[in-house]
Parts: C-alpha cells; structure tokens; sequence
C-alpha cells in the first residue's frame, strides 16, 4: 500500500522546481535581450581627409573613439561632429590642418589649409583658377602638407584674320599654334605678324595677312616729246608750235599683289605699243626788243588768250596830264604812278588784256598797267603812255600796228 502523504508531497518538490527553471529562463532571456547592446557596441564612420574608416565602439567619447581606432589629432587639426551622435552612432569628420606653398605667376605665398582636395584648397585660399589655367596637380589631388602648388594663369592673345577678332587665352605656344587651334590655312603667300615661331606673349596680337596676285592690262600715254629751234624772227620770250604734239598709246600688263584685299604693289610684266606718240616742234624767239622787261611768270594762256599770240592793233597816245588822265593824280588802275617828264616807263592801257600783260608793240615791249575808255574794251585797241607830254601825243599820233603777247598777267 502506498503512502499518500509522501506521494504527494514529492510532486509539490518536482512542480516548484520546473517553475524555478522556467523563471531563470525568462530571467536569462531578458537579461541577453537587455544587454546585448552593451555587449556588441555601435558603429562609428571616420571621415579622415580623403580616408573614410568605419569601426565598432562602445566608447562615447569621440576623442576616445578615435584613440582606440589609433587616429591621433595634431594641434590644428580640426573635428566635425555635426553627423555623429553619442553612444548612438553617425560619422566624425577630421579636417586635417595643412601648410601648403602656392606659387602663381612666380609669386609664391604660404597658407594654412583644412581642405582635403588641392581643388577645395585653392578655393579655401581664394585663388580663383579658370578652365585655360594650369594646375600642377589635379584637382581632386590629395593635400599633402608642405606641398608645392603651381598655377600658371592662362594669359590673352588675339588673332585678327579675315576681318574677324578673335581672342584666345593661353598658357604657352606660339603663333602657329592659335593659327591651328583658330582652324585657318594659311596659303603660300600668307604671312602673318609676329612670326609663326614667334613665342606667345600677353597682350599679343597676331595679324594674318592674306596675299594674292592678279594680271591687269591697262592702255597707258606715252608723252609725246618737244623740239625747241630758235627763231629770230620772233620776239624773246614767245614762242610758235610748228608741229604740236601728239602722246602715243601703249597696253601695259601688270602683275598686281594684294594684301588683304588692298593694293600693295605692280610689276610690269610686259609692254606693247599700239600708237608712236609724235613729237612738239616748237620755235622760240630770239629777236631782240626794248622797252618793259619781259620776264616769263610761266602763264602760256589766260582768259582766251595766249604767249606768243600776233594780233593787229592800232595805237594812240596818253600822257599824265588832266585832260588825258582823268583828274591827273597820276595814279593808274593798277596802282602804278605815272607823270609827265618821268624816264618812260613803257606803260599801255587796255581794257581787253589782264594788267601785268607785256605785249610787243612793233618791236617794243610794254606793260599793261592801266585802263580807259570803252573804245579800249576791243580787241587790238591800245593807248600807250608817253612821258614827254600833251604836245608829244599829237605829235607821235595814232596809227595801225602788230602787238605780239610776250607774258599774260604779272
């Protein structure tokens, strides 16, 4: 017979013992669910420059964080820890300090630098650098401290051809190369100034000069020449063109070189004759005169009328007197003075030559200087003055005679 009590009491045993397991159990479940955090830790990115490493911390402290990830800061160095949060992760930003050298245009200046990239640098330090300019390094390049940075900064030339102005900027070369990089063809005559070797300079112009030759013929004179015979019976100073002359014709070929569309210059390149020219026979006078002086002023014609020019005339007398000179001042037209008893001065009046006329009168020169009466106005009518008084022009009368025009005006 089996005894109850003892039954009994060993199932209460066995029931409180499978509870006990069951609760450390759950204890142990919650307490691996609780701290596993602690356990595992969290992840952390470490921006450094260009580097980027990510690690697993429990630390909080972000200098701590990066001492256990053995990443020491100098001095200078700076961190950004706007992306990171404690204990719950994110991203720490070292921006590393640098010195760097950077030379522009033969300049060098020393600056301090956080940028990573020599790009990012440049634009820390303000150094403006255009897509023609010329970096030593790339610009995604690492900064590296105490690094030597080159810019050369391109510089500008113009190019005018073809009636065109363009202008390039440039870091080295020369002319040939703005030619070619402009995509002209210079032909075998073209030229350009500077030289094509010529180095590139700032502030340089470069002109292009087109050249081209064309064929022109042309109907040119051939002056006619002049033969002079003396001839005595003319008076100095005239002269009579027996033969006038006559130019001849000739068609002239010429090469002609052009720049740029304008003339530069000819070269003959052959000469024909299509018509002799003929030539001036002309007689001067040799025959001596007396009177006015005759000296030529280089008019041979003037107001219809010519050197050398015969004409038949007819002639009286005037003296400085107030019956033949008007009130009798003595004052003629032209402003000469003239009066009675005066050495003869060989003035005529006429109103039909130009004052400073010297005419020929029968062998005689005289020099128009005075006007008078409308009978004077026509052609071959002249009055010419004697010194010797009233009395004297009746005496040497009127009468026809043969004015040749030795000199037109003064």
């Amino acid at each position: 017979m089996t005894n109850q009590s003892k039954a009994a009491g060993r199932k209460s045993v066995k029931l409180i013992l499978a509870t006990v397991v069951a609760v450390l159990a759950i204890l142990a479940m919650f307490s691996s669910s609780a701290f596993a955090g602690d356990y595992n830790g969290y992840q952390v990115t470490v921006m450094d420059n260009l580097s980027e490493l990510t690690i697993t911390t429990n630390e909080t402290e972000p200098i701590r964080i990066l001492n256990n990830a053995g990443i020491t800061l100098a001095t200078d160095d700076h961190l950004d820890l706007t992306a990171f949060e404690q204990g719950v992760g994110g991203t720490i930003k070292i921006n590393r300090y640098s010195t760097i050298n950077v030379e522009i245009d033969k300049n060098v200046q020393t600056y301090g630098v956080y940028s990573a990239t020599v790009g990012d640098a440049l634009k820390e330090i303000g150094a403006a650098v255009g897509e023609q300019d010329e970096v030593n390094y790339a610009m995604d390049a690492p900064v590296v401290d105490g690094m030597v940075i080159t810019v050369k900064v391109a510089f500008p030339v113009v190019l005018n051809a073809d009636g065109e102005s363009l202008s390039f900027a440039v870091i080295r070369g020369t002319v040939a190369d703005i030619i070619s990089q402009a995509g002209l063809t210079l032909g075998a005559d073209d030229y350009t100034e500077p030289a094509l070797t010529a180095p590139l300079e700032a502030g340089m112009t470069i002109n292009v000069f087109r050249v081209s030759y064309e064929t022109e013929a042309i109907d040119e004179a051939i002056p006619y020449s002049t033969t002079t015979v003396e001839d005595d019976t003319l008076y100095e100073g005239t002269s009579r063109v027996d033969t006038a002359g006559v130019d001849g014709t000739k068609q002239v070929t010429y090469q002609v070189k052009y720049i740029n569309g304008a003339e530069e210059s000819r070269e003959v390149l052959s000469e024909t004759v299509t018509a002799e020219p003929v030539t001036e026979v002309k007689r001067i006078g040799t025959m001596q005169s007396s009177g006015a002086d005759a000296t030529p002023n280089g008019v041979t014609s003037l107001n219809g009328y010519s050197v050398g020019q015969v004409i038949s005339g007819r002639y009286t007398h005037y003296c400085a007197c107030a019956t033949c000179n008007g009130n009798g001042n003595g004052v003629t037209t032209s402003g000469r003075r003239i009066s009675n008893g005066m050495a003869n001065p060989y003035y005529v009046a006429c109103n039909w030559l130009p004052l400073g006329t010297v005419i020929n009168v029968d062998g005689t020169n005289y020099t128009v200087v005075d006007r008078g009466g409308s009978g004077l106005s026509r052609v071959g009518r002249i009055d010419i003055f004697t010194p010797e008084g009233h009395s004297a022009c009746y005496r040497y009368g009127t009468g026809s005679c043969t004015i040749t025009i030795v000199r037109l005006g003064w």
